[in-house]
C-alpha cells in the first residue's frame, strides 16, 4: 500500500505530457476553424473573381468595334467573341464554361421610345431558370414602352437615346474546395452594365468574312469556337 500511495503522489505531481493532452483536446476545434476559414476565404475570392469578370466584360464590350473616321463604329461578332475568350481564359481555373452561364445584352431605345434588348450573346453550358437571363430575352421590348429595362425590380438599367447599354449577367455554380459538412455550395450571380463609349452603329452586329460563330443564346457552348 505504501508503494501504491507513493506512485499515486508521483503521478499527481508529474506534469509531463500536459501540453500534448491540451493540444489533443483543442485540435478538433483548431482544425475545424482552420478549414472553415480556408473555405470562406476561397468563397470570398470566387465572389470577387465573378464580379470582376462581369464588370470587365461589360467594359470590354462597351469599347470594342471596328473604328473608322468616316463611319460609325461597327460591332462585329469577332469582337464579342474575343471578349468572351478573354473571360474564358480568366475563368479557366474555375471551369466557367461548364459551371457557369454568361449573358451579354445590348439595351437600346426602340422606335417608340421604350427600352429594347436588341441582341444577346451567351457562353456556358448551363441552361434553364436561374442560368439564362433573369431580366429578359433578345428582342424583348422591340415595340411599345412596357419593357422598363434590365435589372432587379426598381433598379432597372435603361439605355439613353441614340446609344446603348451593355448589360452582363454571370451565374456560376460554386463548389467548395473542402467539403466538410458546411453547406457552402451555392450559385453566385453578378451583373454589370456600362454605356457604350463610342459612336456605335446600333443597327446590327456585323459578321464580315472570315465569319465568326455568332454566340447567340440558343447555343450552350463551353468555349468559343476558333475562327476558320
Amino acid at each position: 500500500m505504501r508503494l501504491i500511495r507513493k506512485l499515486t503522489r508521483r503521478f499527481r505531481r508529474d506534469e509531463r505530457g500536459m501540453a500534448a493532452i491540451e493540444f489533443a483536446m483543442s485540435l478538433g476545434a483548431v482544425v475545424t476553424l482552420g478549414v472553415y476559414g480556408t473555405e470562406m476565404s476561397n468563397l470570398a475570392l470566387a465572389h470577387l473573381k465573378v464580379s470582376q469578370m462581369a464588370l470587365g466584360l461589360a467594359d470590354n464590350i462597351s469599347r470594342v468595334g471596328l473604328k473608322s473616321a468616316l463611319a460609325q463604329q461597327q460591332l462585329r461578332e469577332a469582337d464579342i467573341n474575343d471578349a468572351l475568350v478573354g473571360v474564358q481564359m480568366q475563368g479557366a481555373a474555375m471551369s466557367m464554361g461548364t459551371r457557369g452561364r454568361i449573358t451579354i445584352s445590348s439595351i437600346q431605345v426602340n422606335p417608340q421610345g421604350g427600352q429594347w434588348i436588341k441582341w444577346q450573346r451567351c457562353l456556358g453550358i448551363r441552361q434553364g431558370a436561374g442560368w439564362d437571363s433573369s431580366y429578359g430575352v433578345q428582342d424583348q421590348g422591340s415595340t411599345g414602352t412596357s419593357f422598363t429595362g434590365m435589372g432587379p425590380p426598381g433598379q432597372e438599367v435603361t439605355a439613353p437615346p441614340n446609344s446603348a447599354v451593355i448589360f452582363v449577367e454571370i451565374n456560376y455554380d460554386y463548389q467548395p474546395v473542402i467539403n466538410f459538412g458546411l453547406d457552402t455550395a451555392r450559385k453566385l450571380t453578378y451583373v454589370a452594365s456600362l454605356v457604350v463609349r463610342d459612336n456605335r452603329d446600333l443597327t446590327t452586329v456585323y459578321n464580315p468574312n472570315p465569319t465568326a460563330t455568332s454566340m447567340t443564346c440558343d447555343k450552350h457552348l463551353s468555349t468559343v469556337p476558333k475562327r476558320g
